[in-house]
């Protein structure tokens, strides 16, 4: 990654550097990209044998979040969802299990991350390969979300562009990523108590290629022809990764509301929460 994604500015600072990977700053718009040079279509995220996928993590842990996002986002009785990059299919049961009115259709690059949600979460309507070459029909989908995607796509407008021709007329597009300015205190803050050390999350440089903040993500959005950018903070993931500890999960979920307070009396501006929850509309 050598210049911007959405200014296409060469003009850049390192803001964090990961094991020798530089994380930078576009110095004429704000957006901030690893220098990591990733392949646009990574398959590798779901590598390792399928007994090995952490299911407390990617099932129950998440099932409150998914719950908020319906009750929040889902109000109609029927529709027509897509979820891309949908890892297990968890997102996809969770749809179909809780609206069943709605139909939920998932696609995801990775053949043995779909082999499992065949298999063994009983998802029919999750396919294997990328969704540009699905060959779904225009203007069919009320809703289409990308839950912890858009980070690792190095060049995103053409993936936008091609699901904006997916929704229909006042359909919606839910982004979910890591919301950076807090993500990179964080990471900060385990240099100065550990020291830079392999194997330790601090930013995911080589797979977390483009890092968004408030403006950034929207600014995208706009780019691909979006409009009505709105954040909400939904609930958080009730897990802690690397760790088992239960008081951490409390200590996650009073930092949620904490920053869902900070949210609302801010008027929308001052978002601390670790994740940025975002909502698009195609006019």
């Amino acid at each position: 990654m050598k210049s911007c994604i959405l200014c296409q500015s060469t003009e850049s600072k390192t803001v964090f550097n990961e094991n020798g990977i530089p994380i930078l700053e576009c110095q004429n718009c704000g957006h901030v990209y690893s220098s990591y040079e990733q392949e646009e279509h990574y398959e590798g995220y779901w590598d390792g044998a399928e007994q090995t996928y952490d299911l407390e993590w990617w099932d129950n842990a998440h099932r409150a979040v998914y719950s908020d996002f319906i009750k929040t986002y889902l109000k109609e009785p029927k529709g027509n969802l897509l979820d891309v990059g949908c890892g297990l299919g968890f997102f996809v049961k969770a749809v179909l299990q809780n609206k069943p009115g709605w139909t939920a259709v998932g696609y995801e690059i990775s053949k043995q991350a779909v082999k499992f949600a065949n298999e063994q979460n009983g998802m029919k309507t999750v396919y294997a390969g990328l969704v540009q070459d699905s060959k779904l029909p225009k203007e069919s989908f009320d809703t289409i979300t990308l839950w912890d995607v858009i980070e690792h796509i190095p060049k995103p407008h053409s993936l936008l562009t091609y699901l904006y021709s997916l929704l229909k007329p006042g359909g919606v597009l839910f982004l979910q990523t890591p919301n950076f300015p807090i993500q990179l205190a964080k990471a900060n803050l385990k240099v100065k108590l550990k020291g830079m050390k392999e194997g330790v999350h601090y930013l995911e440089a080589k797979d977390h290629v483009n890092n968004y903040k408030m403006a950034t993500l929207a600014e995208l959005g706009k780019q691909c022809g979006f409009t009505n950018p709105e954040y909400k903070v939904l609930m958080p993931i009730l897990s802690v990764s690397g760790s088992k500890s239960k008081l951490a999960v409390y200590i996650k979920l009073a930092y949620y509301y904490f920053t869902k307070l900070v949210f609302t009396l801010s008027f929308k501006t001052i978002n601390w929460n670790n994740t940025l929850f975002l909502t698009l509309k195609k006019p």
